[in-house]
């Protein structure tokens, strides 16, 4: 695997990434600005209540597919089909449970039309298969121009709803084209590239196989998912939906660099399933050189953040959303411990360690849940945000070494943050 193959993917990584935070900055902020802090925080609060039924949708398969398919190469349709049927099964019972969900919560028939109208995407998303074997190749330029031809069509649509003064429920409306959108260029590109989609089987076997090692992911995946949906949802039913609004623009721009540490990790993951095989001393070094590069880069985005983030939030939405200041600074510094934990997840996949990510984030979950009924009351959406940082934070680094077989990595990471470690190699112990 050469330097030049992962630069060129970590290129095109970050071409996607440029094109959608400008993309972002230009329809995603008008978006906010046209509907405003009530009907943006109503779109939100549908998008956070979807997203505690990611349990079902993901099934924690992506990091194991791309596994399997560099380890078992000739049986790339197998798995391939396996997974895509795992995922259409898995989405047929997110909707359904949705739907039953809906039955027994009070919210208004609006909010509820556009929670089973952002549903409907989770069964086109079971096509992202296609995009965990273009990962597997490290060539994620083919994702890239099907993620981004469907962005550019799906943005000028909202435009459009912009323009001609659509209601709330068209912008949902347009989410879903982009979904489905994504998925039909994916498929295109798949084809023309030379992979055959008729060929995709499913096997029971393998299905056993990729669940037994990725239901801990998809429990893992769905706890971090309530842990980043749940303030929104909590100050939807403790506050109101303005402040879900308001909250949610804090939020957006705490994570708009954390696709840097998502794409390093999407791109090395190859790397280091293959360097653990062959050179176990590199392999541990390669990884506190990645913590301590992503701590550091974490610290920097929160120092900028520190200073012009109030400028920035005038700048980009207006004084309408100009209380997301504090929250802003205070969820900035998730990112530090967020990047971190993302790139543990690759020791984590490689030793099969991925219940530990269950327990720990069970302890995380609570953690965040009952400081948010404790400090929301009292100060509002800052107060989800320090439950945030401090959830995250301990769910990072201290709750791990309560776990024999996670204190070593853990130790790693804390002691990675030393800057000298980036230039000095450090022997596993």
């Amino acid at each position: 695997m050469t330097k030049n193959k992962l630069l060129k993917n970590i290129s095109w990584l970050f071409f996607d990434k440029i094109i959608r935070i400008l993309g972002g900055l230009f329809v995603g902020i008008w978006v906010a600005r046209y509907l405003g802090p009530s009907d943006f925080g109503l779109l939100n609060y549908s998008l956070a209540y979807t997203g505690l039924f990611i349990l079902f949708v993901n099934l924690g398969l992506d990091q194991i597919v791309i596994r399997e398919i560099v380890k078992k190469s000739k049986l790339t349709y197998y798995i391939l089909g396996t997974a895509f049927w795992l995922k259409v099964m898995g989405s047929v019972v997110a909707i359904i449970s949705i739907y039953i969900s809906l039955q027994f919560v009070e919210m208004d028939s609006i909010t509820k039309i556009i929670i089973l109208i952002l549903s409907m995407g989770f069964i086109v998303q079971s096509v992202d298969v296609i995009d965990y074997f273009y990962q597997s190749q490290i060539l994620s330029k083919y994702v890239v121009i099907a993620r981004n031809s469907a962005f550019i069509f799906s943005s000028l649509l909202k435009v459009f709803l912009i323009l001609q003064k659509y209601s709330v429920v068209y912008f949902a409306i347009a989410g879903i084209i982009d979904v489905i959108l994504v998925a039909f260029f994916l498929f295109l590109i798949y084809e023309k590239t030379g992979g055959k989609l008729l060929q995709w089987r499913f096997s029971k076997k393998i299905a056993i196989r990729l669940l037994k090692f990725s239901w801990p992911l998809a429990l893992s995946i769905f706890l971090i998912s309530l842990h980043l949906k749940i303030d929104q949802v909590m100050i939807g039913n403790m506050l109101d939906i303005e402040q879900v609004g308001i909250y949610s623009i804090a939020v957006k721009l705490a994570e708009f660099w954390i696709f840097i540490p998502s794409i390093l990790v999407s791109t090395l993951m190859p790397y280091f399933v293959n360097l653990r095989d062959t050179n176990n001393e590199l392999y541990y070094y390669r990884l506190s050189q990645l913590y301590s590069l992503l701590f550091w880069m974490g610290v920097f985005v929160g120092g900028v953040t520190l200073i012009f983030g109030k400028d920035i939030i005038k700048l980009l939405y207006g004084e309408a959303y100009i209380d997301a200041y504090l929250a802003l600074v205070i969820n900035i510094w998730n990112g530090v411990f967020i990047s971190q934990a993302i790139a543990r997840g690759i020791w984590m996949i490689n030793e099969n360690l991925q219940i530990y990510r269950v327990y720990n984030n069970v302890l995380s979950v609570a953690t965040n849940i009952i400081l948010n009924i404790i400090l929301i009351p009292k100060y509002g959406i800052s107060g989800a945000a320090v439950s945030s940082i401090l959830s995250i934070g301990v769910g990072t680094w201290i709750y791990p070494l309560l776990f024999a077989p996670m204190r070593n990595s853990t130790v790693m990471m804390i002691m990675s943050i030393v800057p000298i470690n980036l230039i000095i190699r450090r022997r596993k112990k």
